[in-house]
């Protein structure tokens, strides 16, 4: 259950991230250079991006030597040969290719356009994948931050994705730590005394796409973006909570 009756957007600007950088050590400078304070349950949202870069996920496509199927597909969509082998080698599944859109499985297990393979916020010529596994980061991350700030912080990794069937993309949680990304509201009353017999919230994603308001898509130079206000008391839980396994899954 959560209790919010106010929440606040604090957007954190870091310089450019390069490989092997400290993301939790990067943040703290910024902390400390805007003179913020944070507060018990604070939650850190950052954008995969700069963890990517960091862990050595970006990838200069010119050096990338594409297999004869990805060559195929690269005709099909009109994309980049290179950037086909990116998006084929961080799939464990291709399900659909159509018009410039390759819609797979990753080896993450999320179902997403071109593989979650971003070339927005890389560098020229280049392409940043996922982390290779975001929960794991968003643990390191949030225990940099503890160590130091001295209070109980959540940390969630985020990427923007599309949604069937509705257009538009939204910033979504593929990583956390210490944060329960669903509310399960089941078992509890509405407004009238029904029971809620189905309802069960994405928390995570509520809370990315919120940061997404102020974190931007472009040139905005904000990856961080802390939430204030959200006071909850469902059980923590990992990103593989949003997951559907593949008998459930409606859209394929």
């Amino acid at each position: 259950m959560r209790e919010i009756t106010r929440v606040e957007l604090i957007p954190l600007k870091l310089p450019i991230v390069a490989k092997d950088d400290n993301i939790g050590a990067l943040i703290i400078s910024s902390l400390q250079k805007e003179k913020l304070d944070i507060n018990e349950g604070d939650v850190f949202v950052i954008a995969h991006t700069i963890i990517s870069r960091a862990e050595g996920n970006e990838y200069f496509l010119p050096k990338l030597s594409p297999s004869p199927f990805a060559e195929y597909i690269a005709r099909k969509t009109g994309k980049d040969p290179a950037l086909v082998q990116l998006i084929i080698s961080e799939a464990s599944k291709i399900l659909k290719v159509k018009n410039n859109i390759i819609i797979t499985k990753t080896k993450h297990n999320w179902i997403c356009a071109n593989s979650a393979v971003d070339q927005s916020n890389a560098r020229p010529n280049g392409a940043v994948t996922l982390p290779d596994d975001s929960n794991k980061s968003a643990m390191e991350i949030n225990k940099t931050l503890t160590n130091f700030l001295k209070k109980d912080v959540s940390v969630i990794v985020s990427d923007t994705h599309g949604r069937a069937l509705r257009r538009g993309a939204i910033n979504v949680a593929v990583g956390s730590y210490n944060f329960p990304v669903i509310d399960d509201s089941r078992g509890r009353k509405d407004i009238f005394g029904y029971e809620l017999t189905s309802t069960i919230v994405a928390l995570a994603d509520e809370v990315c796409s919120a940061a997404e308001l102020v974190m931007g898509q472009a040139g905005e130079m904000i990856p961080v973006v802390i939430i204030r206000g959200i006071h909850f008391r469902s059980p923590v839980s990992g990103v593989e909570e949003l997951q559907f396994d593949d008998e459930r899954r409606l859209f394929r």
